[in-house]
């Protein structure tokens, strides 16, 4: 007889990575307002900037979707990275040389960024890496077994199974 209770089978989305896939379109939405408004002050357009709150929202909210497929954890460090240090860039160039300022200090932040996680992948690299082969528990050669069923990539469990 079937349970009373009956499960509801229909597909649900696990939340991390919906999550993930909101909060880049949320940042990059927020950078690609940025990012076209910083144009067209720069590039001196006259008029109202008011079309690239919807062109710009929506050019840096498909990006940050695409963003949010990246299931790499490394690839995932390194855009963070770029878009932290792009956006303290920024700020930083905004106060010292106003809106010309602000573009070169995105550029200039993001490459400190992903020098950042260069640094940090190397470092992460050399530390994982050992001088030489370390084999913790080899496997003993048992009397009465010829050489031919020797292998020297089988680790024995020290005869504990």
């Amino acid at each position: 007889m079937r349970s009373a209770k009956r499960k509801d089978r229909r597909a649900v989305l696990p939340v991390a990575p919906v999550a993930m896939t909101v909060f880049w379109m949320l940042l990059g939405g927020a950078a690609g307002v940025n990012a076209t408004q910083a144009a067209w002050h720069l590039l001196g357009w006259g008029g109202d900037v008011a079309v690239a709150v919807p062109v710009g929202g929506a050019a840096g909210a498909v990006a940050g979707a695409l963003l949010g497929l990246v299931k790499d954890p490394f690839l995932l460090v390194l855009l963070m990275a770029v878009f932290a240090g792009a956006s303290a860039g920024a700020v930083a160039g905004r106060l010292a040389w106003d809106k010309a300022g602000e573009i070169a200090g995105q550029v200039t932040g993001g490459l400190i960024g992903a020098t950042a996680w260069a640094a940090w992948r190397l470092n992460e690299r050399r530390k994982s890496q050992t001088p030489y082969s370390v084999r913790s528990n080899p496997q003993r050669i048992e009397s009465g077994r010829g050489a031919a069923d020797f292998d020297p990539f089988k680790v024995d469990d020290g005869g504990e199974s």
